[in-house]
């Protein structure tokens, strides 16, 4: 495949048409649409390109990416059982009704186990299924955390003007 179709399909995976990228690169538009007739995109177009969509939203890239599958560690794994102690659960059990919603398990889970490992645990999409839960279970300050933090991922953190 040439640099054109390259182009265009890095165009069409980051959602910005030519006409947006010709605005934001402050490239004319007739210059960019006439790299797909003479069959030959500049390579400062892709750094553009890649420094345009990554400005905007930093993590929107990683919404498309397929999901990895957990692979828990056993100190991950001590550590969900630790959260449950006294429970004769097993730790796929507790994480399927964390995962559904269940309030026992959810409040728990988010109480007892560090932040840091349930982003390791959980993805984002599930967390923010999640959000209605943890904001009946959870303090005002609690919930908006766990709010920002998935906002923080969806939407590549804060804007600073």
């Amino acid at each position: 495949m040439n640099k054109v179709g390259i182009f265009d399909q890095a165009l069409k995976y980051h959602n910005i048409s030519k006409k947006e990228f010709a605005q934001k690169s402050n490239i004319p538009y007739n210059t960019v649409a006439g790299w797909k007739r003479n069959g030959s995109v500049p390579d400062f177009a892709f750094v553009l390109l890649k420094k345009i969509a990554f400005t905007e939203n930093p993590r929107r890239h990683q919404l498309k990416l397929q999901p990895t599958p957990i692979k828990l560690t056993e100190s991950l794994k001590k550590e969900i059982q630790v959260a449950f102690w006294g429970k004769d659960y097993e730790v796929n059990y507790i994480l399927k009704e964390v995962r559904k919603g269940n309030t026992i398990f959810v409040k728990s889970f988010f109480e007892n186990v560090f932040y840091g490992d349930i982003l390791k645990i959980l993805p984002i999409k599930a967390i923010e299924k999640l959000l209605p839960t943890i904001d009946k279970l959870f303090k005002e300050q609690t919930a908006l955390f766990w709010r920002n933090v998935v906002k923080m991922y969806r939407y590549g953190g804060v804007q600073v003007a």
